[in-house]
Formats: C-alpha cells, structure tokens, sequence
C-alpha cells in the first residue's frame, strides 16, 4: 500500500509539471508570437514611410537634371545621376522588403495549386518583360500542393527570375523546374539552371536578408528575394535549400505540402522561351 501511494504522488507530481509546462511553453510562444507581429508591423511601417522622403529626392535629381543639364557641368551632372541611382535602388530595397514583411503578417487562403500551370505562366510573364533573351525552357511532370497560391506564386516569381537572371551571360542559358515525392506528405520541387552558380561555402548565407554573394555590378538586386522563398516555404511547413557550383549553374530546391490526391500534372514539352 504504501509503494501504491508513493507511485501514485509521483504520477500526481509529474501530471502537474507537465500541465505546468505546458502552460509555460503555451505562455512563451504566444509571446514569441506577439513580439514578431510587432516586429513586422514595426518594419513594415518603417519601410513603408520612407518611401515620401526617398521620392522627394529621387523626383528633384531627376527635376535639377531636366531643368538645369546646361547649367551644370558634366562632374555635377554624374552626382545628380548617381544621386538617382541611389534612390532607385533604395526603393527597390523598400519595396522588397515591405514584401517580406508582408508575408509574414497576412492570413494564407490554402487551395489545391495546379504547380506546372502556376510556373509555366511565371515564367511566361517574366519572358515577356525580358523579351531579348532567349532561354530554353524545361518544365518537368509537376505535382499539385495544398497552399496559399499568391504565396506560392512569389517563391516561383523569386526563384525563376534568380535563374533568368544569372543565366544573362550564357549564350545558351536554359532553366528547368520539375518535383518529386519526398515522403510525410510533401512534394520536393526545384529550379535548376546553367547560369553564374555560387560557392557552397557560402551557401547558408543565400537565404539571409540582404546577402548577397555577387556585386550589384555583375548582377543587380537586393538580396530579399530569397529570404522571401524561405519565409513562404516556411510558413508552409516545408524547408528550402540550394546546391551550386561556380559558373556551373544552380539548383534550388523547396518542400510543400502535398494535396490528397497526387496526380502528376500533364507536362508541357520543353521549348525555347521567347521565340
């Protein structure tokens, strides 16, 4: 009897520190969870009332140019353009991030995305604003998922104009997307191409804000894009990872959910973009 009663205190004691810990672990996320809504709201707000002043000055470089070019020698004229330049991309830099900020805050509408129609028409649209360039493009059987689409549609925006992009010094640049199952319910998909690539040393540093691992002056950008892809792949239970090789291209790889019924997507035969 008195083992039974001991037995029965120590359940008794380790039932109330596990509802105890639970009630802190519960306390403690929805604290976490409130300090980044903070957070976000703070840099969304932030990044969102700089943009006034930053167009005041990118509006009156651009006025002092137009207005007073025969006035102002040429070393003048350059401060006024680099002056310009400079505002241009800080807006660039403003509006991306404002788009991660935005990912985190707004609520997700999960549907059943057709992916192969939902990258084929990415890509379609960014040939369009590139019409110049000719790259071949593979697009693989795509498994369907279960997710917000306008989501999942910036992570193919992000990762196929990355791959348009440092494909630009190729003669024959192509880009080639496809998927697998990866098991526990998630589908696996990538974006390959044979463009500038990286050094896998550095590899962890692509998907921090603002890394970069070129100079603006080989390729241009802001170095949120990719931080976006991960915060959208995250925020749907998935994970993202790259693998490259220097001058040798890049692939991209993310996670997803899968939906119920995976039936592969009817692929859409490899042809040579903007032709």
């Amino acid at each position: 009897m008195s083992e039974v009663r001991e037995r029965t205190r120590a359940e008794q004691e380790v039932n109330t520190l596990n509802v105890d810990l639970e009630r802190r672990v519960a306390e403690k996320t929805e604290q976490l969870r409130n300090a980044n809504k903070q957070l976000e709201s703070f840099s969304y707000s932030v990044a969102h009332d700089l943009r006034t002043p930053l167009r005041a000055i990118s509006g009156f470089s651009k006025m002092l140019l137009e207005d007073y070019a025969s006035e102002l020698d040429s070393e003048a004229q350059r401060y006024l353009n680099t002056i310009a330049n400079k505002a241009q991309t800080m807006g660039q830099l403003i509006n991306d991030l404002l788009e991660f900020s935005r990912q985190g805050l707004k609520e997700m509408a999960p549907s059943d995305i057709d992916m192969g129609e939902l990258a084929n028409s990415v890509f379609e649209e960014l040939q369009r604003s590139t019409p110049a360039r000719k790259i071949e493009w593979r697009l693989q059987p795509l498994l369907p998922v279960r997710g917000d689409r306008a989501m999942i549609r910036q992570v193919w925006a992000n990762l196929l104009s990355n791959a348009i992009k440092f494909t630009g010094a190729k003669q024959n640049g192509w880009v080639e997307v496809g998927c697998s199952q990866s098991g526990q319910g998630k589908n696996s998909y990538y974006v390959k191409d044979n463009g500038a690539g990286f050094d896998m040393r550095y590899a962890e540093k692509l998907f921090g804000i603002f890394q970069r691992l070129h100079s603006g002056k080989e390729f241009e950008g802001t170095g949120l894009g990719l931080s976006i892809v991960q915060r959208v792949v995250m925020r749907h239970g998935g994970r993202v990872w790259a693998e490259g090789k220097v001058n040798e291209g890049a692939t991209f790889h993310f996670t997803l959910p899968a939906e119920e019924e995976n039936k592969l997507v009817e692929s859409r035969s490899p042809s040579i973009a903007g032709q």
